[in-house]
């Protein structure tokens, strides 16, 4: 928020929610209905006594607008991907501020398609040897992305589906996750 700076205490309580769906109206290429997306922002939770059992932590990927957004994306100009993990609002005292907002960690723009799987590759976004953070407004989320690990010659034995966006450090765009990442692909080449 421009200009806003906003110094909580320890007395101050978020509300915190578990997720945002994004709704985006139908894509003619692919079906007459409107999408509905949900970007997940969860942290672990630790089996219960009895039987309740536990669940790892979801921070899911989402597409960002670096700028004005359209009502439909048709290719990947105009967006950065990010790492959502945590979607709130301010507590009253920081006045009345009704928009939700969410803490993302940034990925670098996008690089040149690899020349052999040709999609787009983006990398962990640093500033001053950290993360690169911002609060948005989570309707500059346009909608969620998957990202594979860039590989190599042999894989890591300590990555696991929870670490993975944490350990590895270059990722892959995955365009073939659904129709409407493909398409998108297709009209950005």
């Amino acid at each position: 928020m421009p200009h806003d700076t906003i110094i909580p205490s320890p007395h101050d309580h978020f509300d915190v929610f578990r997720q945002v769906v994004i709704v985006t109206p139908p894509d003619p290429r692919i079906s007459d209905s409107p999408k509905r997306w949900r970007i997940r922002a969860t942290s672990e939770v630790q089996p219960g006594p009895g039987c309740k059992p536990g669940s790892p932590a979801r921070f899911d990927m989402a597409l960002i607008s670096d700028g004005v957004q359209t009502s439909s994306l048709r290719t990947f100009e105009g967006v950065r991907v990010a790492q959502v993990h945590i979607i709130f609002t301010l507590p009253r005292q920081f006045g009345t501020y009704s928009r939700a907002l969410a803490y993302i960690e940034w990925f670098t723009p996008f690089r040149e398609p690899d020349p052999s799987s040709g999609l787009r590759q983006v990398s962990h976004s640093t500033r001053q040897l950290h993360r690169n953070a911002v609060v948005i407004h989570v309707d500059e989320i346009v909608r969620p992305c998957h990202l594979i690990p860039k590989m190599g010659p042999s894989v890591d034995p300590g990555w696991t589906s929870t670490n993975i966006y944490e350990m590895a450090n270059d990722f892959y765009l995955n365009t073939f996750i659904d129709l409407e990442t493909f398409c998108i692909s297709a009209g950005s080449d």
